[in-house]
């Protein structure tokens, strides 16, 4: 089982060392950019649910790239 945690920055240390002491847990703190690309992948499976519920609409894709590349009448 995976499970992720928020510990105080000034609580850090000591915590790590406790699961140090543990044999049977493995952990690797995690970057920023991890932080970010977790908090992504929430938000896109919180929308999926709320497609899937019929509570959010989905958008063409055509219209999607158009406004990622900020290009309205540029043909992709």
């Amino acid at each position: 089982m995976k499970i992720l945690l928020d510990v105080k920055n000034e609580k850090a240390e000591l915590f790590m060392k406790m699961l140090r002491k543990l044999p049977y847990i493995k952990f690797k703190p995690l970057l920023p950019i991890h932080f970010k690309i977790l908090d992504d992948a929430i938000d896109i499976v919180d929308d999926i649910e709320l497609i899937e519920q019929g509570k959010l609409e989905t958008r063409d894709a055509k219209e999607f790239l158009d406004e990622l590349l900020c290009q309205n009448d540029a043909k992709v």
